[in-house]
């Protein structure tokens, strides 16, 4: 059977579903409307030209497709007039400033080396220069009436991180950081063994727990913001694994996974502006996990972020970041076929990640324990809502 691609359908579906997590300005939601419409018509035409059916379609665009398809345009409701800018979701960014902070981190490293533990005038000044920045940010942010869905994920966190190190308690601490964590660094660094090397340590929003550049005689290191709260043995550890000498792996994951980690990451979130979208088109998220934690957890269990995944082509139903408690799900579940309990039990596997945590065996991590297990089949639905994930499954 021929298979048939169509450029945009999934990045099309994508900015439907974030819109419509939040309030959308009457003219954009006509032309979005307007814009699935022709969408829709044009696949369905270009189905009757080549004699193909929708299951043609790759799975991530057929989903798209679907989705699309079940948009109740009627019973949307669009913000007041004035109340939401003329943004696409995920549409505005702060063109330069990621290359900029670059820069003024390179500054803030190189004025760290020379000034010891003593006050520091250019110190100051930085920490000055990083206040202004943030406020030109917001400014710019009030003036244009932007929502954090409007902003791509990349300005968010960086709108973050300026607001975060604004406070003065806080650029103390990125400097005592910078500090602990050169010297782990220089230490472990092979280049710095043959000739001098300039080692300047960023802590910025990253992916990932380190990365490494060098070039004529310096090596820049970056490492998430919230390492800034990793103690020295844990910065030799990550030195230790970027230059392939042994580093200890469960150390640096129990430091990514403690409480002051996540406390960092909740607030630079927080700061940045928190996208919701735990409302689905057809299922809420906060309304599954009210369900699972009353019934499952007696009512205890901590509300962790709850999102949709941004695409339909995830390899798995769900999945549990510990690093930012935040639970994703899959949002091919986010249909009217998909009978509630199916979700709820995905929502359930996830929150059981969350409680039990991971098991550390042979330097491996372990997540389906025999203990998880159990406590999965638990779940007073089990079978019902196995054998309709295996269908999606199949169908994927």
């Amino acid at each position: 059977m021929r298979r048939l691609r169509i450029s945009g359908l999934v990045r099309l579906a994508r900015r439907v579903r974030q819109e419509l997590a939040g309030p959308v300005a009457p003219e954009r939601l006509a032309r979005m409307r307007g814009d699935v419409a022709d969408a829709l018509r044009t696949i369905e035409q270009l189905l009757r030209e080549t004699h193909s059916q929708v299951r043609s379609l790759p799975a991530p665009s057929r989903k798209a497709y679907q989705f699309l398809q079940s948009v109740d345009w009627d019973n949307i409701v669009p913000a007041a007039p004035g109340s939401a800018s003329d943004f696409a979701a995920e549409s505005v960014s702060f063109r330069g400033l990621s290359r900029y902070l670059d820069g003024l981190l390179d500054r803030l490293a190189q004025a760290l080396q020379t000034s010891g533990q003593e006050p520091h005038e250019g110190l100051d000044d930085l920490y000055q220069t990083i206040r202004s920045d943030r406020e030109n940010i917001e400014a710019e942010i009030r003036r244009q009436n932007l929502r954090p869905q409007q902003l791509k994920s990349r300005a968010r966190e960086l709108r973050g991180w300026f607001a975060y190190f604004a406070l003065r308690e806080h650029f103390n601490q990125y400097c005592a950081a910078v500090r602990r964590a050169e010297p782990a660094f220089r230490a472990a660094c092979p280049w710095a063994a043959k000739a001098p090397v300039e080692i300047l340590v960023h802590f910025r929003p990253l992916s990932g727990m380190y990365h490494i550049s060098a070039s004529s005689g310096r090596a820049v290191v970056q490492l998430p913001t919230p390492a800034l709260c990793f103690e020295e043995r844990v910065l030799q550890a990550v030195a230790g694994i970027a230059f392939k000498k042994g580093g200890d792996r469960q150390v640096v994951h129990e430091a990514a996974s403690s409480a002051a980690y996540q406390k960092i990451a909740r607030d630079l979130e927080q700061l940045g502006g928190v996208v919701t979208q735990a409302r689905g088109v057809h299922h809420d998220l906060d309304a599954s996990f009210d369900r699972v934690n009353a019934e499952y957890f007696h009512g205890t269990m901590g509300r962790p972020h709850l999102v949709w995944s941004p695409t339909f082509a995830a390899r798995k139903f769900g999945h549990y970041e510990p690093a930012h408690d935040t639970v994703m799900i899959n949002m091919v579940l986010d249909r009217d076929t998909v009978p509630v309990y199916v979700v709820d039990l995905i929502v359930y596997h996830e929150l059981l990640h969350k409680q039990l945590g991971l098991t550390w065996a042979n330097n491996r991590l372990a997540a389906h324990t025999p203990e998880f297990r159990e406590k999965e089949h638990a779940f007073k639905q089990y079978d019902q809502a196995k054998a309709v994930l295996r269908k999606l499954a199949s169908e994927r």
